[in-house]
């Protein structure tokens, strides 16, 4: 594990030289700025407070975005699990839905809900609810059939066929919902900032965009990759976890 930070690490110091020796001789540094001008921008934004009232501001957006629509992903999903029908009836309008792009979305969340937070964590819910519920019904619907068959059998009530059967069958597949929506809560929190905000990382990158800052939007966007990193950390932690009964989990993180 060790050895993994270290080189990618070193990848990013390396990215990190190419750009800033390319850019002024290779690239007109205007518009793609260069590290030495982004680390200046991003002390100064420290230490005025502004950078950190714009990351809280998207931070909150994108939590509670993220738990209101895992929450409602999951619920979702176990309650269509329960009737096949309902579920075939259902499931051409949640794809129609998600199918639509989220810049076309972020328009009516705005709307509806205002500039304030409100339309910003409600479009990050919408983005997480349709993935976690995806991930999850799918994952409830491999669950095996003759493990199934065994413990009803065997005498199982409905409880513990979920508790035993279908939740370890389908926990990877929700996991992998909860990863995968992570970022694209992110998204949806930004996507709407964009539209009408007064604050945020999203904010933060029209305003600098603007006033063509391409250090401070440089700046924003590697602010935004560094949260999806810190969460996705967080979430793998987790998930090692809960999946700690899986062998092929195991020999994975040893090789």
């Amino acid at each position: 594990m060790k050895a993994i930070i270290f080189w990618r690490l070193l990848v990013v110091a390396l990215m990190i030289a190419i750009w800033q020796g390319l850019s002024g001789p290779v690239f007109d540094s205007f518009w793609v700025s260069r590290p030495s001008l982004i680390a200046e921008w991003l002390w100064k934004s420290i230490v005025s407070g502004t950078l950190g009232a714009d990351l809280l501001i998207t931070a909150k957006e994108t939590v509670y975005g993220y738990l209101i629509g895992a929450v409602g992903g999951l619920a979702l999903a176990f309650l269509l699990a329960q009737s096949e029908r309902v579920a075939v009836v259902l499931r051409p309008f949640i794809l129609a839905i998600y199918g639509i792009p989220r810049i076309a979305l972020a328009p009516l969340f705005v709307l509806w809900f205002g500039i304030a937070l409100s339309s910003k964590i409600m479009m990050a819910a919408m983005v997480t609810l349709l993935l976690v519920f995806f991930n999850t019904y799918e994952g409830i619907r491999s669950a095996d059939l003759q493990l199934k068959s065994v413990a009803l059998v065997l005498g199982a009530s409905r409880w513990q066929l979920f508790r035993s059967v279908t939740l370890p069958n389908a926990s990877p597949w929700i996991l992998a919902g909860l990863r995968i929506a992570i970022p694209q809560a992110l998204v949806g929190a930004v996507v709407a900032e964009f539209i009408a905000s007064t604050g945020g990382i999203g904010y933060l990158i029209m305003d600098t965009t603007s006033t063509l800052d391409s250090a401070g939007t440089m700046a924003g966007i590697l602010v935004l990759m560094i949260v999806v990193l810190l969460l996705g950390t967080i979430l793998d932690r987790v998930e090692g976890r809960i999946l700690r009964w899986r062998p092929e989990e195991k020999k994975d993180k040893t090789t």
